[in-house]
């Protein structure tokens, strides 16, 4: 998602090049392996192999510390786990459903701007400081259980919308029309027209909910509503990208 950029101006590799095509017999040195794979290239193989392997290494790492504050505060470390989880699916889901997309980008780690490594950023200081300043609101186990509802059905709704769009779901609001691009109306998209955005919305607030992020809950709440809506009607203006 890179939910905070508004283009796509950079051409994905076409699945009818010849480079795309390209196999080699066994014992052949394959040489000829499309620029775009190598180290820098926006598929860099190694890229995404490491990008992944620390995702992995975070999220288990976090889903541990967690378990063993179970009795403290364990959702600090729960959100670390969970923002690590997320940025794998959004990954794996666009390689799986929509290949050519697949860049290294699309772990959207790096590219959604400053705004949302600065929210996330926020969300674990009001953590930290509400923690060390008021421990008693460390244990409020309905925020907590509210909180993992939402983000379990946010992350279904978003997992669901990019699946069901496939290779019209971009995490750029479109600015050409691209061959092959549809209107996806069956799945989720027959529920709901904005899947990835609504699972997105609940998503985010609802780690600042289990965090018993006041603040940050309701400052999220309203900066993503504002910019989901705003991103909504610049996009009836370029159709050709279901999100």
């Amino acid at each position: 998602m890179s939910e905070f950029s508004t283009s796509d101006d950079e051409a994905s590799p076409s699945p009818n090049t010849e480079s795309s095509q390209r196999t080699f017999a066994r014992g052949r040195n394959p040489t000829a392996f499309p620029a775009y794979l190598y180290p820098g290239g926006a598929f860099a193989l190694d890229g995404i192999a490491l990008r992944a392997a620390c995702l992995g290494f975070v999220c288990a790492l976090s889903l541990s510390a967690a378990y063993t504050l179970r009795s403290s505060y364990p959702q600090l470390p729960l959100y670390i786990g969970i923002l690590s989880f997320f940025h794998f699916m959004e990954f794996w889901i666009t390689a799986r459903y929509n290949s050519r997309r697949a860049k290294v980008e699309a772990f959207i780690l790096t590219s959604n701007g400053a705004a949302y490594s600065i929210a996330h950023a926020t969300a674990l200081m009001e953590a930290a400081v509400k923690s060390y300043v008021f421990p008693e609101l460390k244990s409020y186990p309905v925020a907590t259980y509210l909180g993992l509802f939402l983000i379990v059905v946010g992350q279904t709704a978003r997992t669901l919308a990019m699946k069901h769009a496939g290779s019209n779901f971009s995490h750029y609001v479109a600015t050409r029309y691209e061959s092959g691009h549809r209107l996806v109306d069956t799945g989720i998209y027959a529920w709901l027209r904005h899947p990835s955005y609504f699972g997105y919305y609940w998503w985010a607030v609802g780690t600042q909910i289990m965090l018993g992020n006041l603040v940050c809950a309701v400052v999220f709440a309203a900066f993503l509503w504002s910019f989901f809506n705003n991103r909504i009607r610049r996009k009836f203006g370029h159709p050709g990208s279901d999100e």
